[in-house]
């Protein structure tokens, strides 16, 4: 089966999930990735919900709060984006793509950043992420170190799959659904 076509499979069973369920299953991923966070401060990279894509509101609400710096992408080009920076949710505006993003100019580069949580279509057993398509993350962090930052993964149980990356894919380090961590 192909990528695009297991992709599509993917979304529309992440699609058929009720509304409430998926966003029960978000707040229990934001559980498990607020239990996880490190005491002292970090760049933390997030995204902003997209369609039925594990929504993580609640978790930036609580980073905004917090001393945690949260981050996240300014789509730039078809194939590239940065990461802005978020204080406070009256900064969110739309973005390329119908993709909310930050008014804030001050950005951070890839590398900097201690977690990029990132979402997907799917991923498999071994912490390979099936995305959109667009590879905006691979190209991103082709260039950076191995776990700087670390690679984070939220999704549902229901979209882990069988596939072989490609050989430009970007593992993640963790995979985060609602039933805990799936570490690699």
């Amino acid at each position: 089966m192909s990528k695009d076509t297991l992709r599509a499979q993917l979304i529309e069973t992440r699609n058929n999930l009720p509304a409430k369920t998926r966003e029960q299953l978000s707040n229990s991923i934001t559980n498990h990735l607020l239990k996880a966070l490190p005491s002292q401060a970090i760049n933390i990279g997030s995204y902003m919900a997209v369609g039925s894509e594990v929504d993580l509101k609640s978790l930036h609400t609580n980073l905004l709060n917090s001393k945690h710096r949260l981050y996240i992408p300014r789509i730039l080009s078809k194939t590239t984006m940065e990461m802005a920076a978020l204080d406070h949710e009256e900064q969110l505006t739309d973005g390329r793509f119908g993709i909310q993003t930050s008014t804030q100019t001050e950005t951070i580069e890839f590398g900097a950043l201690e977690w990029l949580i990132m979402p997907c279509s799917g991923f498999d057993q071994r912490g390979y992420r099936l995305g959109m398509g667009g590879g905006f993350y691979d190209r991103a962090l082709e260039h950076c170190k191995q776990k700087a930052p670390l690679r984070i993964g939220v999704a549902f149980t229901s979209q882990q799959a069988v596939f072989e990356p490609d050989p430009w894919d970007q593992p993640f380090d963790w995979i985060v659904t609602e039933a805990g961590f799936i570490r690699r």
